[in-house]
C-alpha cells in the first residue's frame, strides 16, 4: 500500500496479499490456520487451529473478501486464492447438510451466499450455479428448535432465502423461508405484545437482545419475510420482537444490555451493555436501519436507530473497543455508520468511519504492526468476522460503499442496487 492513510483499497490489498501468502493449498483448494473461539466447559476459549469452511470464521468468508478484492483490484493472485478458498468451502457442504446446519454465519446458507456473491464478483458462472444448488439444499433442511438466530439459525436462513428468491425468482426458496418464519412464530415466548426467543437453548437464561443472537435479528428476518410475502402475521411478529427489545433499552447509556448469564455484571450488579455488532447498539442500529422501510408505521424505530448511531460514533471518537474485528470491534461498529450514511444521506457519518479506518491504517498497516483482532488473548487471525479478512473487507467498503455490500446483514445488496423504497429513511 501507499503511505496515504486514506488509501483504503491499498490497505485492503495489502491485507489480501498476506492472506494469499499464508494460504495452505491442496488439490486446487486452500484454507488457513488461525485463532478462533470455541465453547469448552461452559465458556468460550481461544484456540489455534485449521479454520473450517464457514462464513463466520472459515474459507467462505475469507473467499468472499478476496473475490470482491480481486474485482476491485484486478490482482490475479488474489483472484486465484479467492477461487481456491470458495472451492474449499463448497467441499464441506455435504457435511453441513448432513448435520442439518442451515444457518448463515455458521452453516450452509452462508457458504452458498458467499460463493454466489463471490462468483458474481469473479464473473465465474460455474461458481454461481454451484452456490444456487447449495442454497436450494439449505432450503430443504427442516427447521430446528435449537437453531433460531441470525448466526446459526432460521433468522439468518430466512434473510438469505428471501434475497436468493428475489434474485432468482424462485418461489420454492420463498416457501422454505415461510416455513422457517412459521417455525419462529410457533416458538416465540409471548408476553402480551412483547415476544422473545430462547436462542441459547439453556434453561433459565434470559432471552437475548441484539442482532446476532437476539430479538433484533429475528425481527429483521420476520419483517423481510412479511414484506416479501405480504403476510401480516410476520410483520406483527417483527413488531412484537422490537417491543421486547425496547423494554430493555437504557436511555442513560443509549444502549441495550447483554443478558447472557456468563457475562460479568456491572458495578450495580446489572448486566452490562456491550458495544458491538453481536450485542449492543451497533448491531441493533443496523437492524433498525433495515427495519425503517419494512415497518413504516412502527413508532420509534428511526429514533432508536439514531440513538444507536450516536452511541456508536461517540465510542469510536473516544478510541473504540481495542480491536478492529467485525463481530465485536471497531470495524463492525463503524459499519453502522457506513450504512447510516447511505440511509440518511449523512456524509458526516461516513467521514467518521473513514477517520476511524485512516487512524487504524496509520497505526497498524503503515507501521507493519499486527492488527488487533477479535479473539481474546490472541494475535492476528485471517477469518472474516474475527480477523484480518473482515478488516480488509471494511476497508474495501470504504473504498466503494455503494458497490460493495455489508457482510453484517445477511443477504444485503449493495446500496447502489437498492430501490428508493428499500432505502427510504
Amino acid at each position: 500500500m501507499t503511505d496515504d492513510p486514506t488509501d483504503f483499497l491499498g490497505g485492503a490489498l495489502s491485507i489480501g496479499r498476506r492472506l494469499c501468502r499464508d494460504a495452505v493449498w491442496s488439490k486446487g483448494q486452500c484454507g488457513w490456520l488461525g485463532w478462533a473461539i470455541e465453547p469448552h466447559g461452559g465458556q468460550w476459549v481461544s484456540v489455534h487451529r485449521a479454520l473450517g469452511s464457514l462464513f463466520y470464521d472459515g474459507s467462505a468468508g475469507i473467499g468472499l473478501f478476496l473475490a470482491r478484492l480481486a474485482q476491485s483490484s484486478g490482482d490475479p493472485i488474489v483472484r486465484a486464492t479467492a477461487e481456491g478458498a470458495l472451492a474449499q468451502a463448497l467441499s464441506a457442504c455435504t457435511a453441513l447438510e448432513t448435520g442439518g446446519e442451515y444457518g448463515f454465519y455458521s452453516g450452509l446458507s452462508g457458504v452458498a451466499w458467499a460463493c454466489g456473491e463471490g462468483g458474481h464478483a469473479l464473473g465465474h458462472d460455474g461458481l454461481v450455479e454451484r452456490a444456487d444448488g447449495i442454497m436450494r439444499s439449505a432450503a430443504r433442511l427442516p427447521p430446528r428448535s435449537d437453531r433460531l438466530d441470525i448466526v446459526n439459525g432460521s433468522a439468518g436462513l430466512i434473510l438469505a432465502l428471501v434475497a436468493a428468491a428475489r434474485r432468482n425468482a424462485d418461489e420454492d426458496l420463498l416457501a422454505s423461508a415461510v416455513r422457517h418464519g412459521e417455525h419462529l412464530i410457533a416458538l416465540a415466548t409471548r408476553n402480551g405484545s412483547s415476544w422473545s426467543w430462547d436462542t441459547l437453548g439453556t434453561p433459565g437464561e434470559r432471552h437475548l437482545l441484539g442482532l446476532a443472537h437476539g430479538a433484533s435479528g429475528i425481527a429483521l428476518a420476520l419483517a423481510k419475510l412479511g414484506a416479501a410475502t405480504g403476510r401480516n402475521e410476520f410483520l406483527a411478529a417483527a413488531k412484537a420482537a422490537v417491543a421486547y427489545e425496547r423494554g430493555h433499552f437504557r436511555p442513560a447509556e443509549g444502549n441495550w444490555p447483554d443478558l447472557r448469564s456468563f457475562v460479568q455484571p456491572g458495578p450495580t450488579g446489572e448486566p452490562p451493555s456491550m458495544l458491538a455488532w453481536c450485542h449492543g447498539a451497533p448491531g441493533i442500529g443496523l437492524a433498525r436501519l433495515a427495519l425503517i422501510p419494512l415497518l413504516p408505521d412502527e413508532p420509534g424505530i428511526r429514533d432508536e436507530a439514531e440513538t444507536a448511531i450516536r452511541t456508536t460514533a461517540a465510542n469510536l471518537a473516544a478510541g473504540g473497543t481495542g480491536n478492529f474485528s467485525l463481530c465485536h470491534g471497531d470495524g463492525g461498529n463503524a459499519e453502522l455508520l457506513i450504512v447510516a450514511a447511505e440511509t440518511f444521506a449523512r456524509p458526516d457519518l461516513l467521514k467518521v468511519a473513514r477517520a476511524t479506518a485512516a487512524g487504524a491504517l496509520h497505526r497498524f498497516e503503515s507501521s507493519r504492526a499486527p492488527w488487533p483482532c477479535g479473539v481474546p488473548g490472541a494475535g492476528e487471525t485471517p477469518n472474516l468476522m474475527l480477523g484480518t479478512a473482515g478488516i480488509g473487507h471494511f476497508l474495501l467498503r470504504l473504498h466503494d460503499p455503494r458497490g460493495v455490500s455489508t457482510p453484517l446483514l445477511p443477504g444485503a445488496a449493495p446500496a447502489g442496487d437498492l430501490s428508493p423504497a428499500e432505502k427510504e429513511p
